[in-house]
């Protein structure tokens, strides 16, 4: 931060854009964020309260500079979100079950999963 005298005048700058407000690291888990909505979305779950929140440093020690929080989720919230993913992780047992029922199938996680 520049400090100056007013007798000495105003300090001389280029003036900023947009992006001297810019937080590379805020889009990135914006971005990992927003892909988790939109994937849970498609299973018909909702997280309303998501949020990338910037870490605390002197408080934690965790490496990040922002962590996304899922929010607060009620009991009855929680239940209804595992009900949803429960059927839908049902669903795909069965039809695998059926698919490997009439062709070989590959034990494992497929390409690009987590």
């Amino acid at each position: 931060m520049l400090h100056r005298n007013p007798v000495g005048g105003l300090v001389v700058c280029d003036p900023v854009g947009p992006d001297y407000l810019d937080d590379p690291d805020r889009e990135v888990a914006v971005e990992a964020g927003v892909r988790l909505v939109n994937v849970l979305l498609r299973f018909g779950v909702n997280l309303e309260q998501i949020s990338a929140d910037k870490v605390c440093h002197s408080c934690t020690d965790v490496k990040d500079a922002y962590r996304i929080s899922l929010g607060i989720l009620t009991v009855d919230d929680t239940r209804a979100m595992a009900a949803q993913l429960e059927s839908f992780a049902l669903e795909f047992e069965q039809m695998r079950e059926q698919l490997c029922s009439t062709t070989p199938c590959h034990a494992g996680p497929a390409e690009g999963s987590v």
